[in-house]
């Protein structure tokens, strides 16, 4: 009798292991990989003008595609289980001891958002979905149909990126006027951040205040799984809405964190709001409106 349930025991194993095996494999598979760096400048209280670099990712096929950055995934992905919160837990504390001992800022880099962002994109639905940061702690995300973007090809301007021969195209969108580089070498009708719908794969994005910039740093082929997001503390949200208390924030962090925890923020009080201040603005601007 011991044997049988040892036996029927071990059965249940492993139907349940390839239950788990077969649901894993459900996952749409990449085709492609794109990796990205997206520059942005931007003021930081008392820092001044900021410069900052973030890798992205574009994990793409020819019905999906995930653009993200891959520490936020992973931060996200530990975030998901109680065994990942607690290895996120034990990396924070010893980051912060770090930081506390050296006063490295770069300490903190491994366990701290670099961009709360992601763009995922259903082409059999030509929508967008975009998850990001909306204000102090809250997160949001919404659809958009991939029609916003109306571009205009310059068929007559190339350049060669990464040994691609690419094309010229320009959109004006949200608020800003861009200028992208697409290649009809690789035809996939896809980009960084939203930027899709072009005849080739976008190497390259710019606007003129030199405020932001994509740029891509490599391809390869690849069959990486394309997980959904992990983090499930997105609301759906309006766009403009999203972007209006993301400035708020930008604005008074300082005060709003005061007003929720009691605590003095260790960056004193907010900067005054000036005219130079406004000029530094996020991907869209239309919010202003």
């Amino acid at each position: 009798m011991k044997a049988l349930r040892f036996i029927t025991i071990l059965v249940l194993l492993c139907v349940a292991l390839g239950a788990n095996a077969k649901k894993e494999r459900e996952y749409p598979r990449a085709k492609i990989k794109v990796g990205y760096n997206y520059y942005n400048k931007f003021l930081r209280g008392g820092d001044g003008v900021v410069e900052k670099n973030t890798p992205f990712i574009l994990l793409a096929n020819q019905e999906q595609s995930k653009f993200y950055c891959p520490s936020t995934e992973y931060r996200d992905s530990l975030l998901s289980t109680p065994s990942g919160r607690a290895k996120e837990r034990q990396m924070f504390d010893a980051a912060a001891a770090a930081y506390v001992q050296n006063r490295d800022r770069s300490a903190m880099d491994c366990v701290v958002y670099h961009s709360r962002l992601y763009v995922t994109k259903d082409f059999a639905k030509s929508v967008s979905t975009t998850y990001d940061q909306a204000g102090m702690g809250e997160c949001g995300y919404y659809d958009e149909p991939f029609s916003e973007i109306d571009w205009l090809i310059v068929e007559d301007s190339t350049k060669t990126i990464l040994d691609y021969q690419c094309v010229m195209a320009t959109t004006d969108y949200h608020g800003r006027k861009w200028t992208v580089w697409f290649t009809p070498e690789i035809p996939l009708t896809d980009g960084p951040w939203k930027f899709c719908g072009l005849p080739g794969l976008v190497m390259e994005a710019s606007e003129p205040s030199g405020q932001h910039c994509f740029t891509v740093t490599g391809i390869e082929t690849s069959s990486q799984p394309i997980f959904p997001v992990f983090n499930t503390e997105y609301e759906k949200m309006d766009r403009k809405d999203m972007l209006q208390a993301s400035r708020h924030y930008r604005e008074n962090g300082n005060a709003m964190f005061k007003a929720a925890t009691g605590y003095e923020p260790g960056g004193g009080v907010d900067a005054p709001v000036t005219e130079e201040s406004r000029k530094y603005d996020y991907l869209e601007t239309d919010y202003h409106e």
